[in-house]
């Protein structure tokens, strides 16, 4: 009869991801999903449970050094650097967070020891000892336990003993022992005494410990705890704020550390005027002497020549006046001097401006207060240990080029004053000359009292100085204001018991139904008609369903059978596939993409099926490679296939008649060194022939043709190509490969057969698949042999 070849009206259609599909998948593992749900939220429950209560503690201060600070005297408005800093916010912080703060708020505390309790889950560090205190008089060296844990175990009330873990060395040397408590003891280097004991102690024996830090893991910890950040960007506002598990503990410390920071802040600022105040006792100490030497020799003269007068009192005026113009010239050298010895000597100590003892050098004056800021910032970046940094070399060649424009400033100033000197003294000898009438004691006299008075004159400049730069010092306030005290809230801020709860749930379910989505999405098997219709544009002539029994002869042994109605649904579809004549097909070619997807079992049950229909049907072992035919049929042939295609055996010795009525065999053969040569020849051509005359159906089991070429040298003999496909273990790739053939028109006619179907199969679901006679929910309603075999092995059955 004409058939109806639908190869034709196959027509693939893109599909959208079916998430439903993915959902029900994953819900069928409910009960993993279930268990690791209540899994997550058990930990949850005991992070919340054991871990430690962690406390923000918050303080704020401002700080005005950001604000122009002027000078409470006139003469020292140009001061104002030494009073009230020109520093940007972001260069404060690094300095108050520097290692010296840190250190010496360190160095007034007993934080040197911490101590803690040691439980069966988790170690809780305390505030103090439980009962007893650590006091440490001095680490004379190296020899100190450093980072041990030392346990403390009471004995008596008077009387402890040691547990040290970790190292052998120290617990030969404390343990075994009692100690008494209150009594200093010197072990190694460490000089220690255990205040406290009596009934306060805690009797539990390791439980209680006390760990020695170094100083500079100490520092190095509380500054990176120590967070310090505007309230405002660019505002002088400062917060200060910690993390910490003993808010009470580190409190003490922010108290303390505000308290340093307050204090070095107000020594670094009067450090400059104690510079001044120093060089001003340096040159009053020299000026001294002068003054003491010339006042004795005109009191020397005065005594021995009691008839001298004064002279010309104009001339005399005029000589005091030049005086006064040299003594500041000198007192300009002497500043000119002291600059250049402290640029060449490169002290550390702070300079000072010219201005500050009233010289009037407005040039000079701003070249070292730009130095003096430079060396600020040369500090600011040094004490961030940024060595490396390019920025460090560029802020020293700023330096360095201030220094030689301060030294060439210098040598123009001190010209300038030599020039100046020099004028001086000729129009003091021209007065002098003036007055060479005067006796050479009266001329003596006046030279001493001319110098006597520039000295005199010189010492009371510096003592107003200094008078001023002390009333400057005495009235600086520090440029640090607590504003907000350290406090920290009852709440902690970790663990959030709620949102770690609720955290622990969300990934309970999150993750397991992400893990089997990305699971099932990448899974490279094919697992259901959705995976066929995406990887393949072939049509599907049938679905076989998953058999239950041993038996491979299904359609034979158990007819009844689920898969023996699939193969029967097959066979109807089969009707309208059409063969080159336009007729209906009769050849048949089986084959798979790769090996165990059980296109031999397929093979031999197709046959069983047309041959039960009275359609008289061969079954012809192609597979020349790996032949398994002959193990399930019904006849064992001595010859087979590739004997007959060798010219070793005729046709009726390789053709079998089985028990079964229109059924007969041609096995393999034995396995030759030239399979796809044999299928290729003219006598498979003569052989196929003859069998199309004389069967209504020929299958031929061939190798995959994923794999080998022999299945494409068969394709000129064949009506249509039927493509196993088994669910679970046909792989997308190998599938899209025989798709490619398909597609590029290699291999046409061809049909999938969608083999070994399980409706619920490891959790996956054949979605979208209909097996004749059994419905979508996989019942057959007790028409099947299944449907008997499971009730047999149902744990509970309904009585009826």
């Amino acid at each position: 009869m004409d058939g109806f070849d639908f190869q034709d009206e196959a027509v693939k259609e893109d599909k959208p991801i079916d998430f439903l599909k993915y959902l029900l998948k994953i819900l069928r593992r409910w009960p993993f999903i279930i268990l690791f749900f209540a899994f997550t939220t058990t930990l949850g429950i005991l992070y919340n449970r054991y871990a430690n209560p962690v406390y923000s503690i918050k303080g704020q201060f401002i700080t005005k050094k950001f604000t122009e600070n002027k000078s409470i005297l006139p003469g020292l408005e140009d001061a104002k650097y030494y009073l009230g800093s020109s520093q940007e916010v972001y260069e404060e912080i690094p300095l108050l967070k520097s290692n010296d703060k840190i250190e010496e708020t360190l160095n007034r505390l007993n934080f040197r020891v911490s101590y803690f309790a040691q439980g069966y889950i988790k170690t809780t560090e305390q505030k103090s000892g439980n009962g007893y205190q650590v006091v440490i008089d001095t680490l004379m060296g190296n020899n100190v336990p450093y980072g041990l844990k030392i346990f403390v175990n009471k004995k008596s009330e008077n009387q402890f003993q040691f547990n040290v873990e970790g190292n052998q060395d120290w617990a030969s040397k404390l343990e075994g022992k009692n100690f008494n408590y209150n009594t200093p003891y010197l072990v190694g280097d460490l000089k220690f005494v255990i205040e406290g004991g009596g009934s306060s102690a805690s009797t539990d024996q390791d439980k209680y410990f006390f760990v020695i830090n170094k100083k500079e893991s100490l520092v190095s910890q509380y500054k990176n705890r120590l967070k310090i950040s505007w309230q405002q960007q660019g505002s002088a506002i400062l917060n200060m704020a910690m993390e910490s598990v003993i808010p009470e503990k580190d409190i003490l410390f922010m108290n303390t550390y505000y308290q340093v920071v307050e204090e070095l802040g107000l020594k670094e600022k009067n450090q400059n005027l104690e510079n001044t105040i120093n060089f001003i006792d340096e040159q009053m100490a020299m000026i001294s002497d002068s003054i003491v030497q010339f006042q004795e020799t005109i009191d020397q003269l005065q005594l021995e020549n009691r008839e001298l007068t004064l002279g010309s009192q104009t001339i005399f005026s005029k000589l005091n006046q030049l005086d006064q113009q040299k003594a500041e010239v000198l007192l300009q050298e002497r500043y000119y001097n002291y600059l250049k010895s402290y640029i060449q000597q490169n002290r550390t100590s702070e300079v000072f401006a010219p201005s500050l003892i009233g010289l009037d050098a407005p040039m000079l004056n701003d070249l070292v207060n730009q130095y003096i800021q430079q060396k600020q910032k040369d500090k600011i970046f040094r004490n961030q240990e940024n060595y490396k940094n390019p920025l460090v070399n560029r802020e020293d060649s700023i330096r360095k080029r201030l220094e030689k424009n301060i030294f060439e400033a210098l040598n123009s100033y001190q010209k300038i004053n030599r020039d100046t000197l020099s004028a001086i003294n000729r129009r003091s000898n021209f007065l002098m000359g003036s007055i060479s009438e005067l006796q050479g004691d009266m001329r003596e006299l006046n030279r001493a009292k001319r110098l006597f008075e520039l000295n005199q004159n010189l010492f009371d400049l510096f003592i107003e100085r200094k008078t001023e730069a002390a009333i400057s010092k005495a009235s600086a306030t520090s440029d640090y204001q607590l504003i907000e005290e350290p406090s920290y809230s009852n709440n902690p801020v970790r663990p959030n018991s709620e949102r770690n709860l609720l955290i622990a749930m969300a990934m309970g379910l999150l993750l397991p139904v992400a893990f089997f989505f990305i699971k099932d999405f990448t899974n490279p098997r094919i697992m259901d008609r959705d995976d066929l219709d995406r990887n393949s544009d072939m049509p599907l002539l049938g679905n076989i369903a998953h058999k239950i029994d041993e038996t491979n002869t299904i359609v034979k042994d158990r007819p009844k059978s689920l898969v023996a109605e699939s193969f029967r649904a097959l066979r109807a579809n089969m009707k309208y596939l059409q063969g080159r004549d336009k007729k209906q097909a009769k050849t048949f070619m089986v084959t798979s993409s790769v090996s165990g997807e059980g296109k031999t079992f397929c093979s031999l049950n197709l046959a069983y099926t047309l041959a039960a229909s009275g359609r008289k049907t061969i079954l012809i072992g192609a597979d020349m490679r790996k032949p398994n035919l002959t193990d399930f049929i019904e006849a064992y042939p001595d010859r087979g296939l590739s004997e007959y295609l060798a010219g070793y055996a005729e046709k009726d010795e390789v053709v079998i008649n089985g028990e079964t009525k229109n059924l007969w065999f041609v096995g393999a053969g034995a396995v030759p060194p030239n399979p796809s040569e044999l299928l290729a020849g003219d006598k498979m051509n003569e052989f196929m022939v003859k069998l199309r005359e004389e069967f209504d159906a020929i299958i031929i089991d061939t190798s995959p043709i994923g794999l080998v070429a022999d299945a494409m040298e068969l394709l000129p003999h064949v009506d249509h190509t039927l493509l196993i496909v088994r669910q679970g273990v046909s792989m997308k790739q190998a599938l899209n490969m025989v798709n490619g053939l398909y597609n590029e028109g290699k291999i046409k006619p061809m049909s999938v057969i969608f083999n070994d179907i399980q409706l619920r199969r490891r959790g996956y679901g054949y979605y979208g698949g209909y097996i004749y006679g059994m419905g979508y929910g996989g019942y057959g309603y007790g028409y099947y042999d299944e449907d008997r075999l499971k009730k047999r092995k149902g744990l509970f059955r309904r009585k009826g």
